[in-house]
């Protein structure tokens, strides 16, 4: 890792100094006076940030933008340079450096919009998420230092009164206009008193019974109106209503800028020892950290929380699906053929019938859950012959029907509304014979009126014939589609949801949104001591796949709940607990085990309880990092780390997934640093026998209930920026 010359230095040096100015206060016996505060805010983020620059930001990470970026490369590095190292800048000048980097970023951004820049787009996507997170989080650390607590006290409550407001208009509509009967709702959550609260003239005892309501949902007892008042609309007004309430019932905070610094300090050190090192113990500082200076500083931690919001704390799933890929997977040709026995405006008709229809999804525009509707297009084929005592009439029949169903997935349940139907009947007259059809003139005579009066039913017949198609189709559809979803909402309410919370997985923040074209689904798997996802920025999609996207935090903390911690295994244990987490990782069976006719080694790998597996993900690879120690026959290796790096390429109908050089480093200084080389060219080999190069066919079969399996393949992986994602087509 590079680092300054002078970093342990100056990291030490300023935690001391962020050490010394708390206690200075403590020693004070009560809060720093307004001209301590003033002067310890002078020094702006002189103290805070740390003496150095950043890993992943030194002039050589920019010059791999290339040649014709070098010169812009240079300028930026120096910046980042002056801004993180030079130990005179004042507040002022810092805000102005900021300035500075921010507009790089916005050059960085427009070449990142640009096609003419898809040659260096994942080197730009590196350096700009590298420098982004930390100039939004100094940025956030300024304003954090400098608001008025007062103030900032008051746009808290006004923002979250606003906010109140609109969830009250936003159940307001809903009832309004998408629930039948719905208005009844509105008085039973006092919807007009509530909503005065914008202009001030509603008690807070109002406010707190309506809340109460919405809480205790639970103790309803009909389940029907329990259920109801869990939706999403009543929820939101539930939480504004909280928010409100706790933040109207308090006083504006009183700031002691020394202990807000040394937390800012605190916070910011153990986010840059996360970044290099990626423990849980480092995660769990930056939120211990992140929960303090909620508590000191004068905006409640508003900035610095949307700074870690969008860095630290954002989703780390993310799956962009699109509308032909949902196609691909559900759309298939159905048949059915049968015989036609009717009786229609007098007459006997018989014959038969052929139907082929397709479903589909037709996906609808929503900001808060996965709207759509569920398709079924198709054609009915009838071929008959209608007989009265005076004719029979030949009839080709071709009736074209649309049907769809609206389906609404809020992340819990699936709501669907009553299919609706279209159809458009077409019948043609093929052939007309009355009983006076074989004699000379008259029988012309007889067949010309006789199709004139099948002409003259032609509109009957057709409005008719859209009614039989309506009645065959329509609610066989609604109740199949019906059916499927109820199932998969008892699925996710019974087992699923369940199974994820026993497992530890199910996403603590969760976002779902539709577009006429794709969808998006975002979760973040993220437990009170651990760190999410970062804002992305993907040059990975598909026009007709789908995009999955995995953040190395969400990978880390699936693999902190696998059970290695304390453990020893050998070697064939080990590379099955291997294909485990890449089968986590990837969606599908890794097979790493040895071929028939290998030996398998009697090495053993000595776990410790934490950090024992975890993974980097930048610059094209994915690097594996185990904790580990080895006991073999003749002697006991203590804890190692190693470091795996992994890379993906596309073989023609082979994933290859290839281990990179072995790095191995002892985790507590050896007695001896010879013996440390022999141990960890011990250890390097071990891990390189059990990591060889695998090829893995990346195309796979979707089985189906109906319509038969459906081909698929893996045709991009790309490790960058702390993301790993994976187009299938």
């Amino acid at each position: 890792m590079k680092c300054s010359k002078n970093r342990l230095h100056r990291r030490h040096t300023f935690l001391l100094g962020a050490a010394a100015a708390t206690l200075t206060v403590a020693v004070s016996f009560g809060p720093a006076s307004s001209l301590a505060q003033d002067a310890a805010a002078g020094g702006g983020l002189r103290g805070i940030l740390r003496l150095e620059v950043p890993a992943g930001l030194y002039e050589d990470e920019f010059l791999e933008l290339g040649d014709s970026w070098k010169a812009w490369g240079t300028d930026v590095s120096q910046e980042v340079a002056k801004f993180y190292e030079e130990e005179d800048l004042n507040l002022e000048a810092q805000k102005a450096s900021l300035a500075v980097l921010r507009k790089k970023l916005g050059t960085m951004e427009k070449a990142l919009a640009d096609r003419r820049y898809r040659s260096i787009y994942e080197p730009l996507v590196r350096m700009h998420t590298r420098l982004n997170r930390r100039v939004t989080l100094a940025e956030a650390i300024v304003a954090t230092l400098e608001v008025n607590p007062a103030t900032a006290h008051n746009e808290r409550v006004g923002a979250a009164r606003e906010a109140v407001v609109g969830a009250v208009d936003n159940l307001d509509n809903w009832l309004t206009k998408d629930i039948r009967n719905g208005r009844p709702w509105l008085k039973y959550v006092k919807a007009d008193q509530v909503r005065a609260i914008s202009g001030g003239s509603v008690s807070m005892d109002v406010l707190s019974a309506v809340h109460t309501k919405l809480a205790n949902a639970d103790a309803i007892e009909d389940q029907a109106k329990r259920d109801f008042i869990k939706r999403t609309q009543f929820v939101q007004l539930k939480d504004s209503l909280d928010s409100y309430i706790a933040l109207a019932r308090t006083e504006a905070p009183v700031v002691n800028q020394a202990e807000l610094r040394a937390t800012l300090a605190s916070l910011v050190d153990s986010l840059e020892t996360c970044e290099e090192e990626q423990t849980s113990a480092s995660a769990a500082e930056v939120r211990a950290a992140f929960l303090k200076v909620r508590k000191q500083a004068g905006d409640g931690g508003a900035a610095v929380g949307a700074a870690l919001a969008s860095h630290y704390f954002n989703y780390n799933f993310r799956v962009v699906a699109s509308e032909k890929f949902l196609n691909k997977v559900i759309g298939y040709d159905h048949t059915d053929n049968g015989p036609v026995k009717d009786f229609i405006l007098g007459a006997n008709v018989s014959g038969n019938q052929t139907t082929t229809a397709t479903p589909g999804i037709d996906l609808i525009p929503s900001k808060d859950s996965i709207a759509f509707y569920m398709t079924l297009r198709g054609a009915t084929q009838t071929q008959t012959i209608g007989v009265t005592d005076q004719a029979t009439v030949n009839t080709s029949g071709y009736h074209t029907f649309y049907v769809t169903k609206a389906v609404d997935f809020d992340g819990d349940k699936f709501a669907t509304a009553p299919a609706r139907i279209s159809v458009n009947a077409n019948n043609t007259t093929t052939g007309v014979r009355t009983e006076y059809s074989s004699i000379p003139i008259f029988g012309g005579i007889a067949d010309s009126i006789a199709r004139g009066e099948v002409a003259d039913r032609k509109g009957r017949s057709e409005a008719i014939a859209r009614d039989r198609v309506t009645t065959r189709v329509l609610p066989e559809f609604n109740s199949e589609v019906e059916a499927e979803f109820k199932k998969h909402s008892d699925a996710l309410k019974n087992d699923i949801i369940p199974k994820l919370h026993e497992a530890k997985m199910f996403p603590t923040a969760r976002s779902f949104t539709t577009s006429d074209t794709e969808l998006w689904a975002s979760t973040r798997q993220m437990s009170e001591t651990e760190l999410g996802g970062d804002d992305p920025t993907f040059s990975t999609t598909s026009a007709r796949g789908v995009a999955i996207h995995l953040h190395e935090s969400l990978i880390n903390n699936s693999l902190a709940l696998l059970p290695l911690g304390g453990r020893t295994l050998n070697e064939d244990e080990l590379v099955a607990e291997i294909s485990a987490a890449l089968k986590q990782l990837l969606g599908r069976d890794i097979n790493l085990k040895k071929s028939d006719g290998e030996e398998s080694d009697p090495t053993q790998f000595v776990f410790p309880e934490k950090d024992f597996i975890r993974v980097r993900i930048d610059s094209g690879e994915l690097t594996l990092l185990l904790q580990a120690g080895l006991k073999t026959d003749d002697e006991t290796i203590p804890t190692q780390l190693i470091s795996v790096p992994l890379t993906f390429a596309i073989e023609g109908s082979d994933l290859v997934l290839a281990a990179g050089d072995v790095s191995v480093a002892p985790v507590e200084r050896p007695d001896s640093a010879v013996v440390q080389i022999a141990r960890a060219g011990i250890v390097r080999s071990k891990i390189q026998k059990a990591l060889p190069t695998r090829k893995i066919d990346r195309n796979f079969d979707l089985k189906r209930k109906q319509g038969g399996p459906v081909d698929f393949s893996i045709t991009q992986v790309r490790p960058n920026a702390g993301w790993l994602s994976i187009v299938i087509e």
